[in-house]
């Protein structure tokens, strides 16, 4: 179905069921406001994996009824997204190009190390990142021929993750208090056939040993870790040129997408029970 048909199909389900939609996102927002020290939520990940589109959706920005719901966007520099109903709060989202990270994330990671921070949404992609280049030739990983550069790509943006994944937590280590993390690992629609290897990589193997070290050292009272696979919009993977790279999977529609994002809202009420024990 082409990306037009998706999403008119999402919005039309999005229009019929826009109480629940609205009530669910409510509570979170709810839920943001209500730290009294003022500690933050920090969405963090490589470039183009999703971190602004799952902010504008957690902060209410994003209207399912009139925004476009294919779109990917990317940020260049520290964004602070404000709760639509209370600008007072804010998700800050740090660029994650790998070239703006030096100048960008040393604040942030002081802040981390503080305990500034009571969450850390992780946004990965399974290696679907969007790529900021008008062709995927003109990337430093092509050496002719698209399958062979894909494949490339694909392992590197994954390497990529874990890398990220290994910067925060050690980071993070020091932090005072409880702090939860979340792994959410959009772009579901283009990897949804390969689910369960996806689960093993992310619930294995070097990024799961990464958040295994620091449950161990801030113990399970004082840390959580849960694991969400999501599909934050339905949209090909394509360069700026209009090149494909990876098509969304045949059967993979606006009704899968919008469960993904149910067990994305049951994860975060889970996490803010969590956040309120003992």
């Amino acid at each position: 179905m082409p990306d037009i048909e998706f999403a008119r199909a999402a919005l039309a389900w999005a229009w019929s069921n826009r109480v629940d939609i609205l009530g669910t996102l409510r509570t979170v927002r709810e839920w943001f406001r209500s730290e009294p020290d003022g500690r933050g939520i920090l969405i963090i990940g490589p470039g183009g994996a999703g971190k602004t589109t799952l902010a504008r959706i957690l902060s209410g920005e994003f209207d399912w009824l009139l925004d476009d719901p294919w779109k990917y966007n990317e940020n260049f520099g520290v964004e602070e997204v404000a709760l639509k109903d209370d600008p007072k709060v804010k998700l800050v989202v740090p660029p994650g190009q790998i070239a703006r990270r030096a100048t960008t994330w040393g604040e942030i990671e002081r802040d981390l190390s503080a305990g500034r921070y009571r969450g850390v949404i992780v946004v990965g992609a399974h290696g679907f990142h969007a790529m900021p280049y008008e062709s995927y030739k003109d990337h430093n990983l092509y050496s002719g021929g698209k399958d062979s550069f894909v494949k490339s790509y694909l392992q590197a943006c994954r390497d990529d993750e874990i890398a990220v994944v290994e910067r925060i937590t050690s980071v993070v280590q020091p932090a005072p208090g409880k702090l939860w993390f979340m792994s959410v690992i959009a772009k579901e629609d283009l990897w949804w056939p390969d689910r369960r290897e996806v689960e093993a990589s992310y619930l294995g193997g070097p990024y799961a040993a990464a958040i295994q070290r620091l449950r161990v050292g801030k113990g399970d009272q004082n840390f959580r870790h849960e694991y969400v696979p999501a599909s934050l919009v339905i949209s090909n993977l394509t360069t700026d040129k209009g090149e494909f790279l990876a098509k969304t999977i045949a059967g993979y529609d606006h009704r899968q997408q919008v469960q993904s994002l149910r067990r994305l809202f049951e994860v975060l009420e889970a996490l803010k029970k969590w956040e309120a024990g003992p």
